[in-house]
């Protein structure tokens, strides 16, 4: 199994990434209150962005797994730059920041070890660079799937040490209007 890593996936891979793409990460449409998945033009931009790394793994049937990853933190529009280049400014201005879009893999057997093989290629550049990796995680893929956890082991193993922190935490709120009050 290889991995492979490009500054625009092929157009020839366009339309396979994409159905595995809205495939893998259809479910957050309804378990996430922000919407983690792009629409099928925000995928084809991303995709064509020669400032985020493409890594992906295909087999005889097609994609297997697929992660997108950035130092250029303005590629990333729907984080802050202005945050990181508070918090870590020298690192900021050595492109030595790293975020990740996603990472995805397909369940079952064809997915078998390529998130392992993925986070170990993602893991050279942030290595060369001394760097340090963000992702964005809903609450959903926290409390059920523990990815960071996850992440974090599987990084321990590849880097020989990990230390995760959560540097932000959003909360959605609902306010209801009942006709009866409880204490009426």
């Amino acid at each position: 199994m290889r991995v492979d890593v490009t500054p625009a996936l092929p157009d020839s891979l366009l339309d396979a990434a994409w159905e595995f793409y809205r495939d893998t990460f259809d479910e957050l449409r309804v378990l996430a209150v922000n919407r983690h998945m792009l629409y099928r033009h925000e995928f084809d931009e991303l995709m064509a962005d020669k400032r985020n790394d493409k890594f992906f793994v295909r087999d005889d049937e097609g994609v297997t797994g697929l992660a997108v990853m950035t130092s250029d933190l303005h590629a990333a529009p729907l984080i802050s730059p202005d945050y990181f280049r508070h918090h870590w400014p020298d690192l900021y201005a050595e492109n030595r920041l790293f975020f990740v879009h996603f990472v995805g893999v397909r369940p079952g057997g064809r997915g078998r070890g390529v998130f392992i093989k993925l986070l170990r290629e993602m893991y050279k550049p942030i290595e060369a660079a001394d760097g340090l990796v963000f992702i964005d995680v809903c609450t959903y893929n926290e409390d059920v799937h523990q990815l960071p956890e996850m992440i974090g082991k599987v990084l321990d193993r590849i880097a020989g040490y990990a230390v995760s922190t959560r540097i932000d935490s959003q909360s959605f709120w609902m306010y209801e209007f009942p006709k009866a009050r409880a204490d009426a």
